[in-house]
């Protein structure tokens, strides 16, 4: 999915580009009103969309727009070379990652693995959904390792039950103290939550997601893809 600025960036990018090959060859870049009216025009359009994915590059950019180029006499621009090198790399790392995608770094292995890809292209609801399907599965994984032979249950709240409730198999924290126990008791409400707000409704409609809904989701879906691989 492609995102509303992606143009400007693109061009941007372009821009920034053959500006920095004239600096870096020594050579006067001669800028014309017309190329410094557009430049300035992409810079604040992208800076008015990327409030909610870069919001120190949103305030920062009007700035910049405002001091990159100098105007002499004859209405000639002159570009501020300081300036420039602060749009060259906030520019870079727009182009490079158009969405902010820092928060991936702490999520589990597998749920990158299902769900990243699908968020990258701005389809937040598949990658949320995915995210906890993947939990499902290392539940009916980790019930198969520790009761080898059994027949895994068909309703994932009767894993859950048969993992972590106060006799179960999957042993993952001290039971032989009192914040041991309570520890148990609420990982097993939290799957037992999450499975019911999560994956039942999804079973029967499709759910729409904004980013911060499905931002949220996958990331419990990692809290919890962690606690099956203490």
């Amino acid at each position: 999915m492609r995102l509303p600025y992606t143009n400007e960036i693109i061009e941007l990018q372009k821009w920034v580009e053959k500006t920095n090959n004239w600096i870096s060859a020594g050579q006067v870049k001669m800028t014309t009103g017309a190329e410094a009216q557009a430049v300035l025009q992409w810079i604040n359009i992208v800076a008015n969309a990327i409030n909610d994915e870069y919001p120190f590059y949103a305030v920062e950019l009007p700035g910049i727009s405002k001091i990159l180029f100098f105007f002499n006499a004859h209405g000639t621009p002159i570009l501020n070379h300081a300036a420039f090198g602060e749009l060259f790399i906030i520019v870079k790392q727009l182009f490079i990652e158009p969405r902010n995608m820092q928060f991936w770094i702490n999520i589990h292995p597998r749920i990158i693995l299902v769900s990243k890809d699908l968020y990258c292209d701005g389809h937040y609801a598949p990658a949320a959904e995915k995210a906890i399907k993947e939990v499902e599965t290392r539940l009916r994984e980790l019930f198969q390792e520790l009761k080898e032979g059994a027949g895994v249950p068909g309703k994932v709240q009767d894993i859950i039950g048969a993992l972590f409730s106060e006799n179960g198999i999957y042993n993952f924290c001290d039971m032989t103290t009192v914040s041991g126990k309570d520890y148990r008791r609420g990982i097993q409400l939290l799957f037992e939550g999450t499975f019911a707000a999560y994956l039942n409704p999804a079973a029967h409609e499709n759910i729409n997601y904004t980013k911060r809904e499905a931002v949220e989701q996958i990331m419990l879906a990692s809290q919890l893809m962690y606690v099956l691989y203490n």
